[in-house]
């Protein structure tokens, strides 16, 4: 609970950008491409604790609507407990994603997002599997989909700050975990990113 706690206080370093965004006449972002970091936090239903991630984002606004976003991030290990032993899942996830705006003002637009994902997933299993036939550590790529809702604040034309949050739908191959049913990567992801648009 306490690694959530740090999300927010990363927003609260980029007040800065919102005291501009005040004195800004036109913050509208609308036909135009931009670039930025983000850090997120990822906790899986099956996993004992969740992780930090960080990664980049691109996004395209589409008009004042609609935008496209592709990121790539690096999640570290989270820990699974399969029964008499467990396994640490360290991610790459590749995602693609569809956007939908509602600007209600120029400062505050709140989206929807939808979209797919490959994650690249690393297994590396506790020394208590080592003895059990066919489980060892794995390198596999997995496919799926998340649902969630954002919030964009644009500080002028080119700079906005975006926080959401995202439910991932991702069964891992059932390979992945040898015979242990059940142990899945979906779950609960909040990321934050300062975008770049030109």
């Amino acid at each position: 609970m306490k690694k959530l706690l740090l999300l927010p206080l990363v927003a609260l370093l980029f007040t800065p950008f919102a005291a501009h965004a005040q004195s800004s006449s036109d913050a509208t972002i609308s036909n135009t491409l931009g670039v930025g970091p983000r850090l997120g936090y990822y906790q899986a239903d099956d996993a004992d604790e969740g992780s930090f991630y960080g990664g980049a984002q691109i996004r395209a606004r589409l008009g004042r609507i609609v935008g496209l976003e592709g990121a790539i991030d690096y999640r570290t290990s989270q820990e699974y407990d399969l029964g008499s032993y467990s396994a640490d899942v360290r991610q790459i996830p590749v995602t693609a994603s569809a956007l939908l705006y509602l600007p209600v003002s120029e400062h505050f637009q709140p989206y929807g997002v939808a979209g797919l994902g490959a994650y690249y997933d690393m297994v590396d299993f506790s020394e208590e599997a080592e003895s059990i036939p066919g489980v060892e550590d794995d390198h596999s790529v997995d496919f799926g989909y998340h649902l969630g809702f954002g919030l964009e604040l644009p500080f002028n034309r080119n700079t906005a700050l975006n926080v959401d949050y995202r439910y991932i739908f991702l069964d891992p191959g059932s390979d992945t975990f040898g015979d242990v049913e059940d142990a899945d990567f979906s779950g609960n992801v909040l990321s934050a990113g300062l975008m770049f648009y030109f």
